[in-house]
């Protein structure tokens, strides 16, 4: 009878003992992929497969072994996870400028995004199910966003909340613009998934071409994150 109540005893201590449950959930890419090529800019990104430690974005060259390439040396943007897992993307682009890449969550609410320039335009992937994928427009267009005004679409890429009818923290183009007077439309963008959609825009005034607003419109940037200081540049 002791004995018995001993166990009973040892069992209850047990389950008092028991570890609380993680507040995320499971999560971690199988290791699969090839390692990145050597010599890539590389950075520590925050946990992009929910396993609780960070991963790694960067950005290299590599070149291309395929007959008909005759050595043509291709960019890729890639992450590596903490677990080994890597998936890549080769970013096409006649800009001459180095590539470089940030790592964000634009809504804030989980999904993971890296927004690729070559300083001309700026290119979106999503990193879901353990890749990296182009983002596409509703058209199943790859969603890209003008840096240099080129098609008069826009000057750069930002986070904001415009209000709604979608209220809380969305990607949003940017397209500063003189006319007498600067001012900033800022043009909202809806994710899901690897879709992106276009949503509602906003117009504001700035002082000159000093003002945050403006100078903030002429590059990439999302809350505290700027592609500057936070992203990964090409070697």
């Amino acid at each position: 009878m002791r004995r018995a109540l001993l166990v009973v005893l040892l069992l209850v201590a047990a389950l008092l003992t028991v570890p609380p449950a993680r507040s995320f959930a499971a999560g971690g890419c199988a290791p699969s992929g090839t390692p990145p090529p050597a010599d890539v800019s590389e950075r520590k990104i925050g946990d992009l497969d929910w396993d609780g430690r960070p991963d790694t974005l960067w950005v290299g060259e590599v070149r291309d072994s395929s007959p008909s390439s005759q050595g043509q040396i291709d960019r890729v943007v890639g992450v590596t996870t903490a677990s080994g897992d890597t998936s890549e993307v080769q970013v096409s682009s006649a800009s001459p400028i180095p590539l470089s890449a940030l790592a964000i969550d634009a809504q804030q609410d989980g999904q993971h995004q890296i927004i690729v320039s070559d300083g001309r335009s700026a290119r979106l992937y999503v990193f879901a199910n353990c890749r990296l994928q182009a983002a596409a427009d509703n058209q199943g267009a790859p969603f890209q966003f003008d840096l240099q005004n080129l098609r008069d679409n826009g000057t750069g890429v930002g986070c904001s909340d415009l209000g709604p009818p979608s209220t809380g923290r969305h990607l949003v183009g940017l397209h500063a613009t003189n006319d007498g007077q600067w001012t900033v439309r800022r043009t909202e963008i809806d994710l899901n998934g690897t879709l992106a959609t276009i949503g509602g825009s906003d117009t504001v005034a700035a002082s000159s071409a000093q003002d945050p607003a403006v100078t903030s419109a002429e590059t990439i940037s999302c809350g505290n994150l700027t592609i500057a200081k936070d992203g990964v540049q090409q070697p």
